[in-house]
C-alpha cells in the first residue's frame, strides 16, 4: 500500500513459509523482526521482497499471545534512508497491539460460534431425550450441524460394540454423506469393521486420543487414501474419541474441509464442544439398548414364570367338577371360623364360593376365577405365617364384613377389596420392610417405601392380567379396580395404617363421617384392610395363639439372620427373649388391633364379634402371664406410670 493508495483491493499470494529466500516468509517462520538497511545487497534473501524493488525494509511479525504468527507487517522505502529507533518502536508497538486484538477478536468469534452451536445441539438433544426424534434423525441432524459449523465435507459417528468378542473393532456407524448431498432423509446406522484397514477412526478407537491429520497422503500410519468404512478420499480429518470410565465408547470424525485447508485450532475447540454432546448421546443410546434388552429379558422370564405358575391340570379339573365352588361348613359365616378346622385343600373352592356369593356369575368367568385362585394360592411361599392360609383368613374376614354390610360400596370397590385381600401378601419372603432395607434387597432399591406391598401389587396386577380375570368388565372398570387394589394393598403396611388411623379417628369422634366423601371412604377401606389383616388376633384364643406362634417363628427366623449380620434384633424377633411373648401380645392387641377394630365397629356395628374376641384374647394372654408368674402389662398401668413421671413423682421400685 503506497502513500497515494486509498482503499486498496486485497489480493492473495502463495509463498511457502520458510527461512531464507523471501524476507516476509523468513519472518513468518522465525517470528522475529528484520531491519534490513540494504535489501539488494543482503545475500540471505535471494528473492528480496519478491515483488518490490526496495532499498530499505522493516519486516515485523504480528504474533498472538498464544505464540501463533498471524500476519507479517512489511514496511519499505525506495530510497536509501534507514528506519530509526522511533520508527522501530512504533512498528513493534503496533504489531503487539495488533496481535492481542486479533487474538481477542478470534476468541470472541469462537465463543459466539460455540454458543450458537450449543443452542443448536441442545435443541436437537431435547427432542431426542423427549422421544420426539429417533436416534437416526437426531444424529443425522447433529452431524449436519457440526459439518456446517466447521466447514467439513463429511461427518461420521461411531458407537463401538463393547459386547463383541474378538480382536476386531466393530461399531454402529452413522454417516452424513458429502456436502453436495441434499437429502433430508435420516441416515440409518450400518455395522462396520474398523479393523479392516489402518484408518484414523481405528487408531483413535485403540489409543483413546484425539487426532488431527493435516495430510493423510503423507501420514505413514494410514495405508490407503480411501477410508474403507465410508468410501471417502481422505485428505485431512479431525477425529475425537468419546470416553467413559472403561475406555472408548464412540468416535466422531470430520473429513476434508471445504476450503481444502487442514483443520485448525479453532476447529478443534468447536469440535470439542460437539464431542461433549456426543458423550451424552452415546450414554443415552447405550442405556436405551440396555433397556430394550432387559425389557425383552423380562418378557422371556415372564413367559417362563407363567409356565411354572399355571395350576396343575388335575387341580383345575377337580375344582371345576363342582363348577368352581364347594359348599362351605355350617359355621363358615362366623368370625370364629378358621381354615384349620377343615382341610386346606378346600381353600380354592371356598374362595371361589365367596366371590360367587358376593358377585354371582355376572362379573367373573368361573373358569378364569378358578385358574386365578389356584395361581394366587400357589404364589404364596411356605412361610410359618405369611402363607396361603393367612391370605384365606384375610379374605374370609373381609368377605364376612362386606357380605353383612352390602350396599355401602359399589361393585368396583367391593371387587377391588376382595381381590386385594386375596393378593395382599403375594410372594412374601418372610421378612419385613426394615430387614429388606437393612440387607439392601433388590426390592428396597426399586421402591422408596412399602417395598413388600408394592411387590405384592405388582404380582397381583400381572396375574390378574395374565388370567383375564376382569375380561367381562369395561376398560374403565378394569383400570379403576387396579388403582383401588393398589391403594388397598399399600394400606396393609402398618406404617400406612397409623397414618390412616390418625386421620379417621377425629372424623369419627366428631361424627363427621360422610359416605359421599371419597376421602372418607378411602380411609375406611384402609381400616377394612388392616382389620382383615389382623383378624387372626380376633379368633378364639386357641386359634389366635397358634397364629401368634407362627408369627413369632417367622420373626425369630428374621432375628436369627439379623444377629448373624451383627445386629441386635428387637425383643419380639429375639429367640432368646421368647418369654416376653404374652406381654408383647397384650401390648400389640392394645396399641394396634383393638383401636383398629373399634374404629370399624363405629361404622359397622355388626363387626362387634371381632372386638369381643380381641378383648377375650387379651384376657387369655393375661392369664398366660399369671400362670407363668410374670408381671402383667396393662395399658392403664402404663398410662398412670407416664402420668407420675410427668409430675416428677418417684416410681415405686419393683
Amino acid at each position: 500500500m503506497t502513500q497515494n493508495t486509498h482503499n486498496p483491493n486485497r489480493h492473495e499470494v502463495n509463498i511457502p513459509i520458510e527461512e531464507g529466500k523471501i524476507v516476509a516468509a523468513h519472518v513468518a517462520a522465525t517470528k522475529e523482526y528484520l531491519l534490513i538497511p540494504d535489501v539488494q545487497r543482503d545475500h540471505r534473501f535471494a528473492e528480496g521482497l519478491r515483488w518490490i524493488d526496495a532499498k530499505v525494509a522493516l519486516c515485523m511479525p504480528v504474533v498472538k499471545p498464544d505464540g501463533d504468527c498471524y500476519a507479517v507487517l512489511e514496511l519499505y522505502r525506495t530510497r536509501a534512508e534507514p528506519y530509526d529507533n522511533n520508527a522501530l518502536y512504533t512498528v513493534v508497538s503496533v504489531a503487539c497491539w495488533a496481535g492481542a486484538a486479533v487474538h481477542q477478536a478470534q476468541e470472541r468469534v469462537t465463543l459466539q460460534r460455540t454458543a450458537h452451536l450449543n443452542q443448536e445441539l441442545r435443541t436437537l438433544l431435547q427432542n431426542y431425550f423427549c422421544d420426539l426424534a429417533s436416534i437416526d434423525t437426531m444424529l443425522t441432524d447433529m452431524l449436519a450441524v457440526v459439518k456446517s459449523f466447521i466447514g467439513a465435507m463429511r461427518s461420521s459417528f461411531y458407537i463401538l460394540d463393547r459386547d463383541h468378542v474378538g480382536d476386531h473393532v466393530l461399531a454402529d456407524m452413522w454417516d452424513d454423506g458429502w456436502t453436495s448431498e441434499k437429502s433430508n432423509i435420516p441416515k440409518k446406522k450400518i455395522k462396520v469393521n474398523l479393523s479392516l484397514e489402518p484408518t484414523p477412526a481405528e487408531l483413535v478407537a485403540k489409543t483413546g486420543t484425539s487426532l488431527n491429520v493435516c495430510d493423510a497422503y503423507k501420514d505413514p500410519r494410514f495405508s490407503k487414501e480411501i477410508d474403507p468404512t465410508t468410501g471417502t478420499v481422505v485428505r485431512s480429518c479431525l477425529v475425537s474419541p468419546i470416553l467413559d470410565k472403561t475406555g472408548v465408547i464412540g468416535i466422531v470424525q470430520l473429513t476434508n474441509k471445504t476450503n481444502a485447508q487442514p483443520f485448525n485450532a479453532e476447529d478443534e475447540k468447536i469440535f470439542e464442544v460437539f464431542t461433549s454432546y456426543c458423550s451424552l448421546i452415546v450414554h443415552f443410546y447405550n442405556m436405551q439398548q440396555k433397556k430394550k434388552y432387559y425389557e425383552n429379558l423380562n418378557k422371556v422370564y415372564s413367559d417362563l414364570m407363567n409356565l411354572h405358575l399355571s395350576p396343575c391340570r388335575h387341580d383345575m379339573d377337580e375344582i371345576m367338577e363342582t363348577n368352581g365352588v364347594i359348599l362351605p361348613p355350617n359355621n363358615f359365616k362366623s368370625y370364629d371360623y378358621h381354615i384349620s378346622e377343615g382341610s386346606k385343600e378346600d381353600m380354592p373352592g371356598l374362595i371361589c364360593y365367596m366371590f360367587v356369593d358376593i358377585f354371582a356369575d355376572k362379573n367373573f368367568e368361573r373358569q378364569n376365577l378358578a385358574d386365578f385362585t389356584l395361581t394366587i394360592l400357589q404364589c404364596y411361599r411356605n412361610n410359618p405365617y405369611h402363607n396361603a392360609e393367612h391370605a384365606f383368613c384375610f379374605t374370609h374376614t373381609l368377605y364376612l364384613i362386606l357380605a353383612s354390610n352390602s350396599g355401602y360400596f359399589d361393585f368396583v370397590e367391593t371387587a377391588a377389596l376382595m381381590i386385594a385381600g386375596l393378593c395382599h401378601d403375594l410372594d412374601h419372603p418372610g421378612f419385613n420392610n426394615n430387614f429388606l432395607a437393612l440387607c439392601k434387597h433388590p426390592l428396597s432399591q426399586m421402591y422408596k417405601s412399602s417395598m413388600l406391598e408394592y411387590h405384592h401389587y405388582f404380582l397381583a396386577k400381572k396375574i390378574i392380567e395374565d388370567k383375564n380375570l376382569l375380561s367381562k368388565l369395561s376398560i374403565a372398570d378394569r383400570d379403576r379396580i387396579l388403582q383401588e387394589i393398589k391403594y388397598n394393598i399399600l394400606c396393609t403396611d402398618l406404617a400406612v395404617y397409623f397414618q390412616i388411623r390418625a386421620q379417621l379417628t377425629p372424623i369419627l369422634t366428631e361424627r363427621a363421617f360422610d359416605w359421599t366423601n371419597s376421602c372418607h371412604r378411602r380411609l375406611l377401606k384402609g381400616i377394612l384392610m388392616t382389620t382383615s389383616d389382623l383378624s387372626g388376633c380376633c379368633k378364639p384364643f386357641g386359634v389366635s395363639k397358634t397364629i401368634a406362634e407362627d408369627v413369632y417363628e417367622e420373626f425369630y427366623n428374621q432375628g436369627d439372620k439379623e444377629r448373624a449380620l451383627g445386629y441386635t434384633p428387637l425383643s419380639m424377633m429375639d429367640r432368646r427373649r421368647s418369654v416376653n411373648q404374652p406381654a408383647e401380645q397384650i401390648q400389640f392387641l392394645s396399641v394396634v388391633v383393638l383401636p383398629c377394630v373399634m374404629l370399624l365397629q363405629n361404622l359397622f356395628p355388626n363387626t362387634s364379634p371381632l372386638t369381643d374376641n380381641c378383648r377375650k384374647t387379651q384376657e387369655q394372654w393375661h392369664e398366660e402371664i399369671e400362670m407363668r408368674g410374670q408381671k402383667l402389662w396393662r395399658l392403664d398401668d402404663s398410662m398412670q406410670t407416664t402420668g407420675r413421671n410427668r409430675t416428677g413423682n418417684k416410681l415405686d421400685s419393683e
